[in-house]
Parts: C-alpha cells; structure tokens; sequence
C-alpha cells in the first residue's frame, strides 16, 4: 500500500479517536449532571457535545471517501481490511493503524454503554434502549 494513503488513513483514524475520546469526556460530565439533577448543566453539555459528534461525523465521511476512492485496487481491499479489523498488520505503520483502529472500537463500546445509561436516565420510561 501507498506509504501516503496509509499515512492520511491513520491521520483520519486518530483524529476520530481524538474526538470519540472527547465525546467521552463530555458525556461522562453529562451524566454527573444528570445525577445532580443540574439540568442547566445537563443542557450545556449536550449542546457541548454537538460540535465534536459533527467533526466525527465529517472525518468518519472522509475516511470512507478515501476508501471509496480506491474502491476495486489492491490498496483499497488492504485498507478496508485494515479498517474492518480482517487485516494484519504487514509493517510498523499499518500496525500503527490497527491498534489506533482497535483502540476506537474499545472507546466506542464505552460511548454507547455510556449513553444507554445516559438514555434511560434522561427519558426514564421512553428510553430508546429497552
């Protein structure tokens, strides 16, 4: 693969990482606001949370325009693999990409555990976790 493709994935890789970390962040701040009945707090720290689930948004979008934009080459099936967890790591910078990409999977689950929390206690009984 491409040393500069490899290279832009991993810049994509990292910076969602960077921002489901401060996803995480912000969330774990929401829910001890919600746990003090703060509900201005609550409400400014969801507002908060907005703008780093957009950029992740954005880079999640970019990463799969890349990937789409080597669709049917040799360097797009590595990538892909490489993304999806299937691959392994053939030298230190792809090995570099799948531990990043290993260690968003752990901070996603962590995201969405906390937010099935974050749900029930917000809207109790209409929880969309049921």
């Amino acid at each position: 693969m491409k040393n500069e493709t490899l290279m832009e994935a991993l810049v994509q890789v990292k910076r969602i990482g960077n921002l489901q970390h401060e996803i995480l962040d912000i969330s774990q701040q929401m829910a001890e606001a919600v746990d003090r009945d703060d509900e201005v707090a609550t409400g400014m720290l969801i507002s908060m949370r907005s703008e780093p689930i957009e950029k992740l948004r954005i880079s999640k979008y970019a990463l799969q325009t890349m990937l789409d934009s080597l669709k049917d080459t040799e360097d797009g099936e590595r990538l892909s693999a490489l993304l999806n967890g299937g691959g392994t790591a053939q030298d230190v910078a792809e090995e570099a990409l799948t531990k990043q990409v290993a260690a968003n999977a752990r901070e996603s689950e962590r995201i969405l555990a906390l937010e099935r929390i974050l749900n029930r206690k917000i809207s109790r009984d209409q929880s969309i976790f049921q």
